[in-house]
């Protein structure tokens, strides 16, 4: 009677157990057909190939739900752009100041409601507002009523190479390869009072902390700041900080110090291959990452609203989330807010970046926490259908937000 039951028992738990490896299966399965459908999606978006190459990442808490390379990252060599595919994020780059301040802030160098002019080794004044001081929250959500003058534009892109074959895009902005200048001398160039780069359009008339006014060389001030407050160069201070702790292997703050199989090449169009270029102004847009190093990083952003990071205390974060605008200081009709270098926007929270050859999203749902990244290589402004077509891949990954989870 016992070995009968035995038998029994030990017959319904292996049934048992197939059912359940059957489930697993099934359940994979379902999983890779909804991959494979999101990949099919996008594949026909751009069937024509407007933008060259791009990746595309989804991630939660966890980590990565979707992580796949579309076209070229070289269309001559025919070279494909994969999810290990490395190239410059633009203004994503200023997400890291963020994380930075804070950083800097729980070592107890700096703390972000004191005046820039403590720790930077040139005044910084607004000549309409000599006697207030600019801080560092400002410059961290631009109120600091510092601007991007023509003559910072006219500075901050920089040839890799002198000589270049017939064809390769070269836009008039870009300057001739030369020493690069300092960051810290760049910026006093154009902020101080005698800086031969400052024509009278390096501040608005705006007090400080008035009005929001996106700011490139205040971001790139904020992380001159940190350094200046650390003594730690700033690509220095994010490495140790930020890159090595979440193993984002692949991310560099100079083209030159990347590895050229990885990386790809920026173009104008989907016809004309952009020439490859630096900025002064690095920490504002010069991180180069693929969209698996983005995801980790990401994936850290949405454990850091959730109260689970690992680079920042749980204080840290709430207050880098925290909405920081009040109504008047935003420009009529805008709804949005930011955090300190964290935008709110009807995608998300996160950041875009934009540069010449570059386009890239970051972005996550803070209901669902789930997060997505676009990153391509294609300029937006030389084919109207580039950014539609990118915009549309974005609203996809969307659609699938809640199929991956």
């Amino acid at each position: 009677m016992n070995k009968t039951i035995l038998v029994l028992s030990v017959f319904i738990l292996v049934v048992a157990c197939g059912q359940k490896n059957s489930s697993i299966k099934k359940n994979i399965k379902d999983y890779s057909e909804i991959k494979d459908s999101l990949t099919t999606r996008i594949d026909k978006i751009n069937e024509n190939g407007k933008i060259v190459g791009f990746s595309v990442a989804m991630v939660d808490s966890i980590g990565t739900l979707y992580n796949e390379g579309f076209g070229f990252a070289d269309s001559e060599t025919q070279k494909p752009y994969s999810s290990q595919t490395v190239q410059p994020i633009a203004s994503i780059s200023k997400t890291l100041i963020g994380l930075s301040l804070f950083k800097a802030q729980e070592l107890g160098k700096l703390n972000l409601d004191e005046p820039v002019n403590k720790y930077l080794p040139f005044k910084v004044a607004n000549p309409n507002f000599e006697e207030i001081p600019i801080t560092i929250r400002q410059l961290a959500i631009h109120t600091s009523s510092i601007t991007d003058s023509d003559n910072f534009w006219k500075s901050d892109y920089i040839l890799i190479e002198k000589d270049h074959e017939k064809g390769i895009g070269i836009p008039k902005y870009f300057n001739e390869p030369k020493t690069k200048i300092s960051l810290a001398n760049f910026l006093e160039s154009l902020l101080t009072e005698k800086g031969n780069l400052n024509n009278g359009e390096s501040y608005s008339l705006n007090k400080p902390s008035s009005k929001f006014d996106y700011s490139n060389v205040g971001s790139n001030l904020c992380a001159l700041v940190i350094e200046s407050a650390t003594g730690i160069p700033y690509q220095t201070f994010t490495a140790e900080y930020i890159l090595k702790p979440l193993q984002m292997n692949s991310s560099r703050w100079s083209i030159k110090n990347t590895e050229s199989n990885n990386r790809s090449t920026l173009y104008a169009t989907n016809e004309q291959i952009l020439a490859d270029y630096t900025t002064v102004g690095f920490p504002a847009s010069g991180l180069i990452a693929s969209s698996t190093d983005l995801g980790k990083y990401l994936s850290e952003l949405i454990k850091g609203y959730s109260g689970n990071g690992s680079l920042l205390t749980k204080e840290s974060y709430n207050e880098l989330f925290k909405k920081q605008l009040i109504k008047s200081q935003l420009p009529e009709g805008v709804d949005a807010n930011t955090g300190i270098f964290m935008d709110y926007s009807k995608r998300g929270i996160g950041y875009n970046g934009y540069d010449p050859g570059v386009m890239a999203y970051m972005y996550f749902n803070p209901e669902s926490l789930i997060g997505k990244i676009i990153l391509i290589n294609t300029d937006t402004d030389f084919d109207e259908e580039v950014r539609p077509t990118l915009n549309k891949i974005y609203n996809v990954l969307s659609e699938y937000e809640t199929k991956l989870k």
